[in-house]
């Protein structure tokens, strides 16, 4: 998961700077961009050791925003991901966004592209506010606290903020403590058989920056379930101030490591997870 996103924060930067930033990321800069809403789509699975390619475009150029895409493809040109996402120009002295300068608004003809339609979103509505719901909001709403931790030092931009790759690799390395999500996780034959489970698409919005020594709760909360996939919610909040970091929805299926393909959830096993789906939760 940290891969993916690390290799699209590359390819973003690189787009920046020809855009017109050329400093954007330098030590000590005092204007950058950063992502406020990612969304990504897993559909050519990426091993160790395969050469990878992105293309990046921009979608949409606003006054101080822009969204983005980036298609991810293997040697061959299959595709691996599908990255969209809303960017904001800010000026960090006073964390606030500011508008593009007139050499980026000059420039970005050249790098204007259309939504491809292995970009567009198939489970998780592109659309759909996430208003990043508080911590007693969450427990109100029977999320449970699976997980928690401190932000350090390696999980840094140069902002000094935590980076999407953080976001997604802390909830992937604390999701197999879900139960109510995974129950099958809780069976050792489950894994020793071969079996796991994969991420097909996630959506992530960022309410607040954390920075370094920022601590977080982990709540996720499933939503949804059927033979193929099951809808879970992923909340990392601040448990100082109780408010929401980030805001995720992610689908994801039961998957066979040694055949590589999704596995279909059982009638028994679709029965047992919507026992635990919440109603209303929104993330």
């Amino acid at each position: 998961m940290r891969h993916y996103t690390h290799k699209t924060d590359e390819a973003r930067r690189g787009l920046i700077i020809r855009l017109g930033l050329p400093r954007a990321y330098h030590k000590g800069v005092v204007s950058t961009v950063r992502v406020r809403d990612f969304h990504i789509k897993y559909q050519g699975e990426a091993r160790p050791g395969n050469p990878l390619r992105i293309d990046s475009g921009v979608l949409e150029l606003g006054e101080s925003t822009a969204r983005l895409c980036h298609i991810m493809t293997h040697r061959d040109g299959r595709i691996a991901a599908t990255m969209v996402e809303t960017i904001e120009h800010v000026y960090l002295p006073e964390d606030r966004i500011f508008g593009w300068p007139k050499r980026v608004r000059e420039n970005i003809a050249n790098f204007t592209v259309s939504l491809p339609a292995p970009a567009k979103p198939r489970n998780i509505a592109a659309e759909e506010p996430f208003i990043g719901m508080s911590l007693s909001e969450l427990e109100a709403a029977g999320v449970k606290l699976v997980g928690a931790g401190v932000f350090g030092a390696d999980e840094l931009d140069i902002t000094n903020r935590v980076t999407m790759g953080s976001f997604f690799g802390r909830t992937t390395s604390t999701i197999g403590w879900f139960r109510e999500g995974w129950p099958e996780f809780e069976d050792p034959t489950y894994h020793e058989s071969g079996k796991s489970a994969a991420v097909l698409e996630i959506r992530a919005v960022i309410h607040r920056y954390p920075r370094r020594g920022d601590a977080y709760a982990y709540l996720p909360g499933l939503t949804q379930a059927n033979a193929y996939t099951r809808e879970i919610i992923h909340n990392l909040v601040d448990p100082v101030s109780g408010l929401s970091w980030v805001s995720m929805q992610a689908s994801g299926c039961k998957f066979d490591l040694k055949t590589r393909k999704l596995i279909k959830a059982t009638e028994a096993e679709i029965a047992l997870l919507k026992k635990s789906c919440l109603s209303g939760v929104i993330a």
